[in-house]
């Protein structure tokens, strides 16, 4: 059957696999087959873009259902961690059928099938929980085998990203990621200007499979490097900084880019209204995106390159807020930090600091007054402002807390320029409802206190 590139798709399509077990007298495979159909077809749906043809094949040994699109791009297996709210469907499936694949990849499209057998009810938690873990869709050969067959091309431009920092785009990519999920459920219900949702993909999947094959690349070879000091809980990958990144760009493709800046910014908007269930992107993942974007149009106008700024700017340390605005913290008392007799500082969801302690500014050469209302990297070594961002990108995306409540030993920035030794303790503050605050302990390694947490 053919199916609309439309959000009710993936339930008409659940309806008919339905009908054709239960007249089959196959109800026994309806719990996984509905699943795996359902999350192949919103593939489809949500990252194709184009109408899908459904063909499901029931014998008395076999289901085998082939969802097939007309975009010829291949879909990519994510490694988010469990506390994302995107990325596992692939994983789902392989976990949950007998065989799976990509087939008939070409310029035209490709079909992504799956075939179920046997009895799955007979399969125990242990081993479903293996099959998620061992999921892999074995890409490399469908791959191979369009390279080799794609036609030759005079229509492309070689652009070049110098100096794209890796961690900060993987970390926004997996922002992205949530935020044209969301942006694309809200658009079911109400209409917007300048939003294009397909051109948005096409544009950051060309540049996103190239910087996951360079950092895999670098990975393999042992140039990669990792982000954070050693000993540290981020889970960031090592990568290779900096990464001049060479892409060929289809002559034409000059407005997917654009169209993805003015997505996504109207995806921010709505995420800071609150009408999205998704926070909006810190200042340094949307300019990155932005300096990317440009990058591409302006190349493919004849352009030469400009390199990443990079997060060394002064634009970055200030809040876009108003600065004397009440923190939206529900309530919560900054006296706690305000008066303390310990280094302490805290912060808010948009990396804001809200209070800082006397002995902390003491310690890092600013007044208290002056800090209060600055971002967080103010006090962030230069070298790690990249990791800093890109970690709490993760955490606001997923919900990942691997630094809180683990003591740590990293450098904290001084007024003038010099790094300072210091124990460091996170965590959230108690008493707080929808916002959350996380209030930082610090200490000089130099006085010798190793506990830095408030009494």
């Amino acid at each position: 059957m053919q199916l609309p590139a439309e959000l009710a798709s993936p339930a008409r399509a659940r309806r008919v696999l339905r009908q054709a077990l239960v007249e089959a007298d196959r109800a026994q495979w309806l719990d996984a087959a509905e699943l795996a159909c359902t999350e192949i077809v919103s593939n489809a749906v949500l990252h194709a873009h184009t109408p899908v043809e459904l063909t499901i094949t029931v014998t008395p040994e076999l289901l085998r259902v082939e969802v097939r699109d007309f975009d010829p791009s291949v879909p990519v297996q994510r490694g988010y961690t469990e506390q994302a709210t995107t990325g596992r469907g692939l994983a789902l499936v392989a976990a949950l059928v007998h065989d799976h694949g990509i087939s008939d990849l070409d310029a035209d499209g490709k079909t992504v099938w799956f075939t179920i057998t046997g009895d799955p009810s007979s399969q125990s938690e242990d081993e479903l929980l293996a099959a998620w873990d061992d999921a892999d869709w074995d890409l490399d050969e469908v791959l191979d085998a369009a390279l080799n067959a794609a036609p030759a091309t005079d229509d492309l431009v070689s652009v070049c990203l110098r100096g794209l920092p890796p961690t900060l785009w993987l970390a926004g990519r997996q922002h992205h990621d949530a935020l044209v999920r969301e942006l694309q459920l809200y658009l079911a219900e109400h209409a917007l200007d300048d939003v294009d949702v397909a051109a948005t993909d096409r544009a950051r999947a060309l540049v996103s499979t190239a910087v996951i094959a360079a950092v895999e690349h670098a990975q393999a070879t042992g140039t990669a490097r990792s982000p954070v000091p050693e000993g540290h809980p981020s889970p960031l990958q090592a990568v290779p900084e900096p990464l001049d990144l060479e892409i060929q760009v289809p002559r034409g493709l000059g407005p997917a880019f654009a169209a993805m800046q003015d997505t996504l910014d109207a995806a921010e908007r709505l995420a800071q209204a609150g009408q999205l269930l998704v926070r909006p992107g810190l200042p340094e993942i949307v300019a990155v995106r932005d300096w990317a974007c440009e990058q591409v149009t302006s190349q493919l106008a004849g352009v030469a390159p400009s390199p990443w700024p990079g997060t060394d700017q002064e634009r970055f340390t200030v809040t876009v807020q108003d600065r004397s605005s009440e923190p939206d913290v529900d309530d919560w008392d900054v006296a706690l930090v305000r008066d303390a007799d310990r280094g302490v500082v805290a912060a808010d969801e948009a990396n804001r600091i809200i209070a800082v302690s006397r002995p902390l500014a003491d310690l890092v050469g600013w007044s208290a007054d002056e800090l209060v209302g600055r971002r967080v990297v103010t006090l962030v070594p230069k070298h790690l402002r990249e990791a800093h961002v890109a970690g709490f990108t993760r955490h606001l995306t997923t919900g990942e807390a691997h630094a809180l409540d683990v003591p740590l030993r990293l450098p904290v920035l001084h007024h003038d320029g010099h790094e300072i030794d210091c124990y460091f303790l996170v965590q959230l503050a108690p008493g707080t409802r929808s916002r959350a605050v996380y209030l930082a302990h610090i200490a000089a390694v130099a006085d010798g206190a190793g506990d830095v947490g408030l009494s």
